[in-house]
């Protein structure tokens, strides 16, 4: 038969190849990514003015990496919240604000 089949016939269930389905938690490591990212993300505009991402305030939500037959397959979704502060061209006054993005997941190509 297949040589990718062998794991039922190993005494030790070694999955040869990952060929069998398997899944990790990125939980923390995408949390920890997410927020080394974005705080302190600066966006600048020289026509408008800037904005300095102050804080990741919300991370809920889970990740996961499978592997099936040798691929790797990336779920995951999340509801972030983000502080910023930034100031527009022309005026010494700072601005602050909140973004919510309700759910960033794998399903959302754009």
């Amino acid at each position: 038969g297949d040589p990718r089949w062998i794991v039922e016939e190993r005494p030790d269930a070694t999955n040869v190849n990952n060929w069998h389905w398997t899944e990790k938690n990125a939980d923390q490591w995408s949390k920890n990514k997410i927020k080394e990212l974005l705080t302190n993300l600066v966006i600048e505009d020289p026509k408008i003015g800037n904005v300095v991402v102050e804080e990741v305030d919300k991370i809920e939500g889970e990740a996961r990496v499978n592997n099936r037959k040798g691929k790797l397959i990336f779920f995951y979704e999340w509801e972030i919240g983000l502080k910023w502060k930034g100031h527009v061209n022309g005026n010494d006054k700072e601005v602050k604000g909140k973004i919510e993005i309700p759910n960033l997941s794998e399903e959302h190509d754009d």
